[in-house]
């Protein structure tokens, strides 16, 4: 009697477990994978917001806490100081801190600059200004939001390859919402800017783009990238690997609608949904190109804010590699 009902009863738990685990998702089932996430919050990063709303790291079995940071620098302390894993940075800055005795590596692409303008990164000058070429800019005072950030070495690469004499340019540190009084106020004849205030300076009527300066030093460079300690992502390649398949999924997510990425933005930035109508939107990719990333540290070194040479292949860790294309 016993053997009858027991048999059928722990039939039905077997086959109820193993529904449970058809339907149940992976992460569902075991621990999650901590993971303190350091991030800039501006419209780049939206495909990181989206993946916490989404539930996409629940999915791919990461419990992740995001702190966002002011600028690449605290972030990249941050990472030192061990206070966040992973850290969302512009690659020359990472470049730059590895010479400096850092060993940081890239976890995932972000974002990249476009092949041909419109782009987020330009030089301005004011609309009805007399400068019309970027040769014009010799002896002038620009507006930059950092002295030696990879945004000013491409300004300065283009000024360059212009004829601009780079001795005979007076560069003013000053922070990017600031740009627009200064250049209206004619307290600087141009700025290096990147959006919103490249697309605020056009649709004001304010200003006129000179160059796309990140197309045409070095086209599609990657201007953003998730980055953390190579002995971090040695010790936890499972993780590393999981969350570049979380930064994959959701940039297809933010690519695949370009109305909905946008109310997405408005809603993550605060930028009224007016400028970001007119503004391009980022060009997210994860796929890695080399050259590209060659190209940045070839840059860097060119213009001095790299003492040696460095191949593009030492920035890049294994979770990565999935994704390098040629």
């Amino acid at each position: 009697m016993s053997r009858s009902v027991t048999v059928p009863a722990t039939i039905g738990i077997v086959a109820f477990v193993a529904f449970l685990s058809a339907v149940v998702p992976a992460s569902a089932q075991t621990p999650l994978m901590k993971l303190r996430i350091g991030n800039l919050k501006f419209s780049a990063s939206v495909d990181l917001w989206l993946a916490e709303r989404k539930g996409m790291f629940t999915v791919n079995g990461i419990d992740a806490t995001l702190t966002d940071f002011r600028n690449g620098q605290e972030c990249v302390a941050a990472v030192q100081a061990n206070s966040v894993d992973i850290c969302l940075l512009i690659p020359g800055i990472a470049m730059q801190a590895n010479e400096r005795g850092f060993d940081l590596v890239v976890v995932a692409q972000n974002e990249t600059a476009k092949a041909v303008g419109p782009d987020s990164g330009s030089i301005v000058v004011l609309k009805d200004s007399p400068l019309q070429t970027l040769a014009d800019l010799s002896g002038k005072k620009i507006s930059t939001s950092g002295l030696h950030g990879q945004q000013t070495v491409a300004a300065q690469l283009v000024l360059k390859r212009a004829g601009v004499d780079l001795s005979k340019i007076q560069l003013m540190e000053s922070p990017s919402p600031t740009q627009p009084d200064l250049l209206k106020s004619k307290q600087v004849d141009a700025v290096i800017t990147v959006d919103p205030y490249t697309t605020i300076l056009q649709t004001s009527g304010l200003g006129r783009v000179l160059s796309w300066h990140f197309v045409e030093s070095v086209a599609e460079q990657p201007i953003g990238a998730w980055y953390a300690k190579a002995a971090f992502v040695k010790a936890n390649a499972d993780l590393a690997a999981r969350y570049a398949k979380t930064i994959r999924e959701a940039i297809d997510y933010v690519n695949a609608d370009e109305a909905r990425t946008r109310r997405g933005v408005a809603e993550y930035t605060g930028l009224s949904v007016q400028l970001l109508s007119a503004m391009p939107l980022n060009k997210w990719d994860y796929r890695v190109r080399p050259d590209h990333w060659q190209g940045v540290a070839d840059m860097l070194f060119e213009m001095g804010e790299l003492q040696s040479r460095h191949k593009a292949e030492e920035y890049l860790s294994d979770s990565i590699m999935p994704y390098v294309v040629k």
